[in-house]
């Protein structure tokens, strides 16, 4: 009986003297990984040395090596990799990737080669651990070897596949020209690759920027489409026009696979969508036109009919001197377009384009009231649209004077849609009516909770009132020269330029070394483009770009000065320096990549 004892006490003890050198072996090794955490190499490695020769743990040996590495001392980093090689511990591909790193690193280039030729030799007999090494090497910074690898794979094995992997090595090398037309054999080999391509396309376009190797991509698939490719081909230099806001190639592209297909012309409506929201309101009248010819049974024709409306509006109000005579022409039009579509969803957008230019345009408020309150009470109408109306609502009454009741319309349409982009903008536009009549602090509390909007124009939007509150009365003591500006903003806003223009003159002579000053000047010159006084506009610009070189408007004014130069002046030369200087100056600006694109058409660069 106590032999048995004796026993069983002796199993026990052995197993708590088991147990505690594997707590303290565990303690050492979250030691060591701490140690090397911190930068302690040196400890680090005299608590994982042990841990390796334990277990062969990858992190471990991961965490080991580096730390060897970190102390440059190469041949310690050398011997734990053969080591681990010879007990065949784990990846041994990765573990030869290790002896070209190191060897490399120790500056030894004979051993380096031995270590790539073993690599090599293993995939010849079996290519697909290529897979492993080759993804080693690339993020060992090896990408020319890499390459070798999988074109090594894809030899002995033509059945494999590295296409994907090739083209992110080439573009690593800076060969971009192999880069895209792998880009383009990838989705010639499976369409399945396109969403793939076109988002690492998407990654090496940037707007206006002339790009030799863009022209390349595209030869590459016109090529391919010459040659009878696969519709994926039209696809693709499709978003690659896109992606260049070369919406006129898009529009041929996309009529071309319409009628190869007979399709129900989704793509290019959605193409007319994209052209009209970029300023493109004369080639989305065509495209919206082209939805149309498909007929009235083309699930697009509604939509398409609205748009080109819409388009229309648009392109009026880009010009100068459009006559009343033409706003009572396309308000003829909108008429006859809401009563052969009315019952229909698409009628509610229709009736708020109708009435804004009926209201701001042709000075018909009462008609416009009209319209919008005849849409609360229409049934077929959306909710959205109805608190989209009830925003329209708000600014005609702050056009007409009203503002306490365009507040509250903003208010209804904030309620209903309080956490979307819509109550957004009706929150945004409470707080501006604010800002009119001098509640600084509760609009920029405002603007700045919208600064975080979803919407990037309200957010922008946001941002550029905060802004303006912020740095013009927080080193004033009175707020007399904002609320000015702001009551001048409000008139301008209500057509009432002359009494603007009167309030802004004011600002100039008595608040001449005003933080305002910069605004008024931005201020008149709007003031001067709608009365078609461009020497005037330019001048104010002008001051600004001088007065103001620092100043979060100087680009602003640099950019509407190039504009009105090329467009209204016929000073193009000075209109192509101002955008050279723009986009070199202000790399950060808004306006640069269209600054680099007017630059280009105006040297004479064919963009296609």
């Amino acid at each position: 009986m106590k032999r048995k004892i004796r026993l069983k006490t002796g199993v026990l003890t052995l197993l708590f003297s088991l147990w505690g050198a594997l707590l303290m072996a565990q303690n050492d090794h979250e030691l060591g990984m701490q140690y090397y955490a911190d930068g302690e190499y040196e400890r680090a490695i005299d608590y994982l040395e042990p841990s390796i020769r334990r277990s062969f743990d990858p992190k471990t040996y991961e965490v080991l090596l580096n730390s060897y590495l970190a102390l440059e001392e190469y041949k310690k980093a050398e011997n734990l990799t053969k080591d681990l090689l010879r007990k065949g511990a784990f990846n041994g591909m990765e573990l030869y990737t290790d002896l070209v790193y190191i060897n490399t690193l120790k500056g030894d280039a004979k051993e380096a080669e031995k270590a790539m030729d073993e690599i090599r030799e293993r995939i010849e007999k079996n290519p697909s651990l290529a897979y492993g090494a080759g993804n080693s090497l690339q993020q060992k910074g090896y990408p020319q070897r890499a390459l070798e690898v999988y074109e090594l794979a894809e030899a002995r094995n033509p059945g494999m596949n590295f296409d994907y992997q090739k083209a992110l090595l080439y573009g690593e090398l800076g060969d971009l020209r192999s880069m895209y037309s792998m880009y383009v054999d990838m989705v010639l080999r499976s369409p399945a690759y396109l969403p793939s391509v076109k988002n690492l396309i998407a990654q090496g376009i940037t707007e206006g920027e002339e790009n030799e190797y863009i022209q390349f991509l595209k030869e590459q698939i016109i090529t391919k489409i010459q040659e009878g490719a696969p519709r994926s081909m039209n696809e693709l230099l499709v978003f690659v026009y896109i992606q260049e806001k070369n919406f006129r190639g898009a529009f041929t592209q996309l009529k071309a696979l319409d009628r190869r297909s007979g399709g129900n012309r989704a793509e290019v409506y959605n193409l007319g969508q994209v052209a009209l929201n970029n300023g493109e309101y004369e080639l989305a009248l065509n495209i919206f036109d082209y939805v149309q010819e498909a007929g009235k049974d083309n699930p697009f024709y509604e939509e398409a009919r609205v748009q080109k409306l819409v388009a229309q509006r648009k392109l009026l109000e880009s010009k100068d001197d459009t006559p009343a005579s033409a706003w009572k022409d396309l308000q003829k039009q909108y008429y006859k377009a809401e009563a052969e579509l009315r019952g229909l969803p698409e009628t509610g957008p229709l009736r708020i384009d109708l009435a804004h230019f009926t209201a701001f345009r042709l000075d018909e408020t009462d008609s416009a009231f009209a319209l919008l309150k005849g849409m609360l009470l229409t049934s077929y109408i959306s909710e959205e649209d109805k608190a989209r109306a009830r925003i329209e609502l708000g600014d005609i009454l702050l056009y007409t004077g009203e503002r306490w009741d365009a507040i509250l319309y903003y208010g209804q349409a904030e309620k209903a849609f309080e956490k979307s982009p819509i109550g957004q903008e009706a929150k945004f536009k409470r707080a501006k009516a604010a800002y009119y009549v001098g509640d600084f602090q509760w609009a920029q509390g405002i603007f700045n909770v919208l600064k975080a909007s979803t919407s990037k124009l309200i957010a922008n939007d946001a941002m550029r009132y905060s802004l303006l509150i912020n740095d013009n009365i927080a080193l004033d003591t009175t707020t007399e020269a904002m609320a000015l500006f702001a009551q001048a903003d409000l008139l301008n806003y209500q057509d009432k330029k002359d009494s603007a223009m009167i309030i802004l003159n004011q600002l100039q002579r008595e608040f001449p070394d005003h933080t305002v000053q910069d605004e008024v000047l931005l201020l008149r010159s709007e003031i001067w483009m709608a009365r078609g006084n461009y020497e005037s506009a330019a001048a104010d610009l002008q001051a600004i770009i001088d007065g103001f070189p620092e100043d979060i408007l100087a680009d602003d004014a640099q950019f509407r000065l190039a504009q009105l130069y090329e467009t209204k002046m016929n000073r193009v030369e000075e209109a192509k320096e101002l955008y050279r200087s723009l986009f070199t100056d202000h790399p950060d600006s808004f306006y640069t990549a269209e600054a680099r694109k007017r630059f280009r058409l105006l040297r004479g660069d064919i963009l296609n």
